[in-house]
């Protein structure tokens, strides 16, 4: 079976929900803003499949998930040596550039049986170092001239799995998370054809703005010169009908308030931010999912996600108290706990 039998055009034929959590700019907070908000979606939603794939080559999101800081890393080691990752699949697709494997499934970690804090419908596409030699490659196989679809068919090598992890529940009935790598490397492409919305995390800062703009113009070939239109990401995947995401939300992250309003300093960096967006929907209205802006402020997690990465507790697992972290014992409050979690509570809602 080729990778253009599974229904990838313009249109969106298929109905599987796939999100990338992405920025252009690295330290927005953005791995734990997704395992907080996926692990979230799936209590809320125990009735579906909720699939994280790990698309960043540090694969923080994979060892949180598998335990938490130590306990997820030699967890993680494990399924690199076995090559149940991400980099795995890709290894087998390498192989074979044009069709799919028949493993695609084996690649599924059910995270609960791993880690009991996790809920059961909950699974993992463990990330992998080694994405980062893997992007060369996919360039390569890319740019061949045959066939003639190598773009398109190298670049749906995610999606090629995460349909077929979702056919195996049903596409209705899954919803994927994608953790991306602040970089537009190759890998983060292929994220993004995976992905039918993107929620873009930012800090109060001006290299946010900037990457705003980034943004628009590498996923929506705005202000791209002339010279590079025939290589540009978002004109290759108009040519080859693939559908390039919409942005769902901004979400205005760690942010600082006061009288459970931001401060003055973060308000006007993220009026600026929000500029930017606003001059991106003026340009290319359909890169907002509905047409609209959307955004979330969520407040600084202050030590909520040291204690809960750490220990690889989702956030409604976490109670006030005190928690052994190294040497160290971070009080987790009740009222910043309930301030964060009925942040994260409200995103969800809108996915």
């Amino acid at each position: 079976m080729t990778t253009t039998a599974i229904k990838t055009t313009q249109g969106g034929e298929d109905t599987m929900k796939s999100y990338a959590i992405w920025n252009n700019k690295g330290g927005v907070g953005k791995t734990y803003l997704s395992f907080a908000m996926a692990t979230e979606y799936a209590r809320q939603n125990p009735e579906k499949r909720v699939i994280f794939a790990d698309m960043c080559p540090q694969a923080n999101l994979s060892e949180i998930l598998l335990g938490g800081n130590g306990t997820g890393a030699s967890r993680l080691a494990a399924l690199i040596q076995q090559r149940k990752t991400i980099g795995g699949y890709f290894d087998r697709r390498t192989r074979s550039p044009h069709m799919l494997t028949g493993a695609e499934t084996s690649f599924l970690i059910p995270v609960s049986q791993i880690n009991s804090h996790i809920p059961e419908n909950v699974f993992l596409i463990a990330g992998d170092p080694s994405l980062e030699v893997q992007a060369q490659v996919i360039n390569q196989l890319s740019s061949v001239n045959l066939p003639v679809d190598s773009w398109k068919s190298i670049h749906l090598w995610l999606r090629d799995l995460l349909v077929a992890c979702a056919q195996q529940q049903g596409i209705e009935d899954t919803v994927c998370f994608i953790d991306c790598n602040p970089s537009f490397s190759a890998y983060t492409e292929l994220s993004l054809i995976a992905s039918n919305a993107i929620i873009v995390p930012c800090s109060s800062d001006g290299s946010s703005a900037r990457a705003v703009d980034n943004l628009s113009q590498l996923v929506y070939g705005v202000g791209v010169q002339n010279d590079y239109r025939s290589v540009n990401f978002y004109d290759r995947c108009l040519h080859f009908g693939l559908a390039v995401p919409v942005i769902h939300s901004l979400v205005f992250n760690r942010s600082t308030e006061y009288d459970k309003r931001a401060s003055k300093a973060f308000s006007a960096m993220f009026d600026e931010i929000l500029s930017r967006a606003e001059n991106l929907r003026k340009n290319k209205p359909t890169a907002f999912q509905g047409g609209d802006l959307k955004t979330f402020t969520v407040p600084d997690n202050h030590s909520v996600a040291i204690v809960s990465s750490h220990l690889g507790r989702p956030l409604f697992d976490i109670t006030p108290g005190r928690y052994q972290i190294h040497d160290t014992e971070p009080q987790i409050n009740n009222e910043p706990l309930e301030r964060y979690g009925s942040a994260i509570k409200t995103l969800v809602e809108s996915l």
